[in-house]
């Protein structure tokens, strides 16, 4: 059974007549009907009735009907999608990316993006994960960074990463430092307690995780200043205002160039995922597809050249 047979079954049928058919499919009659005849001898059944006005279809016709379009239209797909594949991608993205990300990952990825895929429309909006999870939800985004997506279950998402929070002070403040600018010694838990913090406000997954991992509960009485940009936050610290929490990635360039200092924190998991997410809901493009596996490419080789202090995660 091929698709030129089933072609020509779904033309007998409409036509209710061989001969008719035969005209519309421009071949003979008894070549038509001879391939009939194999395709009732290979299904075992008979599909048409013979009548003095032309053949009617059996139950068992009607039956090979729904299956023969249903198995055309596959085909017809599959089809598509091959050809499609030795294409480049084409089409309009939206990635969202927090700040942090966007910092070691935004530049890269639209540089590679325009190398790569030239044909894709790659346009990136910057947030904060809670707004990126929602506009993700809401069908405004096709793929966002995010941070601790075990509990967003409306999502689908693969983990590439595992990035730590470091305490962070003014330039100088915890003795000797490493390649990457971190203080060689971590500094104990008790530390935090005693420095003015300056730190997002409750609503935010930082905050969150901060307070939860410390193990200290609210930090009401440390907290200086609640800021929910990170921006302000690093001035601040930088000008000696006050300390703060953040991941590397957040801090490279001032560390690499003296203006903040950091260092790990003994005893205390700080560690948060780093996750590449969609919204399954909704179908996801080969150019979608194709800018995700480039995001989680770029973030792996970032942490293999020593860029980002993390550790890699295979999403597979």
């Amino acid at each position: 059974m091929d698709e030129t047979q089933l072609r020509n079954f779904l033309m007998i049928g409409r036509c209710s007549s061989i001969t008719e058919a035969a005209d519309r499919l421009g071949i003979a009659q008894p070549s038509l009907s001879q391939q009939l005849l194999r395709l009732e001898d290979e299904v075992g059944a008979k599909l048409f009735d013979r009548t003095s006005r032309g053949v009617a279809m059996t139950d068992a016709g009607r039956m090979l009907q729904e299956h023969a379009g249903a198995i055309l239209l596959s085909m017809s797909r599959a089809r598509e999608e091959v050809q499609a594949a030795e294409h480049l991608p084409q089409g309009e993205v939206t990635i969202g990316l927090p700040a942090t990300a966007s910092l070691i990952l935004g530049v890269p990825l639209l540089q590679a993006a325009m190398e790569k895929m030239p044909q894709v429309n790659l346009r990136l909006r910057e947030g904060l994960s809670a707004t990126l999870r929602r506009s993700l939800g809401e069908g405004r985004l096709d793929l966002a960074i995010l941070y601790d997506t075990e509990g967003a279950r409306y999502l689908s998402a693969k983990t590439v990463a595992r990035e730590t929070l470091l305490f962070v002070g003014p330039p100088g403040d915890f003795g000797d430092r490493d390649d990457l600018g971190i203080a060689t010694e971590p500094v104990d838990p008790g530390l935090v307690k005693q420095r003015k913090l300056i730190l997002p406000s409750l609503t935010h997954g930082l905050r969150k995780l901060i307070e939860g991992r410390l193990q200290i509960g609210h930090l009401h009485n440390a907290v200086r200043l609640e800021l929910d940009s990170l921006t302000h936050t690093k001035t601040l610290v930088a000008g000696g205002f006050g300390y703060s929490l953040l991941p590397h990635a957040a801090i490279m360039h001032e560390l690499a160039r003296g203006e903040l200092s950091a260092a790990h924190i003994a005893g205390v998991d700080l560690s948060r995922t780093v996750a590449i997410a969609r919204n399954p809901t909704q179908a996801i493009t080969r150019a979608a597809m194709e800018i995700s596996d480039l995001a989680a490419q770029l973030l792996h080789q970032l942490i293999e050249n020593g860029g980002w202090l993390a550790e890699a995660v295979d999403p597979s």
